[in-house]
């Protein structure tokens, strides 16, 4: 059983992807510039959306938690190295502070 700071750092990371998921299905233009700026191909937010909704189904339910969570902190892994490698490291932090969030609730 997860101690409450890792329950609600698992419920912050599910909200963060829930929002992750909504942004990227929708894609306004910053989002679709930045797909585009990254070298990724136009369906590819579609793609990062059905990952972090999975990841937000399996950190929901309690027996695959801890898979949602590594899912999780995969995703902001490669989100960091996408922005890392654009030079776009600034706005990497916020993909950081999630991605250890996701750690420190899975452990």
């Amino acid at each position: 059983m997860p101690g409450d700071y890792q329950l609600y750092l698992g419920y912050f990371v599910a909200f963060v992807f829930a929002t992750g998921v909504i942004v990227n299905l929708v894609g306004p233009a910053g989002i679709r510039d930045g797909y585009k700026r990254w070298g990724y191909p136009p369906y590819f937010r579609f793609v990062t959306a059905a990952l972090e909704g999975l990841a937000l189904v399996l950190i929901v339910i309690d027996s695959t938690r801890v898979a949602g969570l590594a899912l999780a902190a995969l995703i902001m892994l490669a989100a960091i190295v996408t922005l890392v490698r654009a030079s776009e490291a600034k706005h990497a932090i916020p993909a950081f502070v999630v991605m250890i969030a996701a750690i420190l609730a899975a452990i």
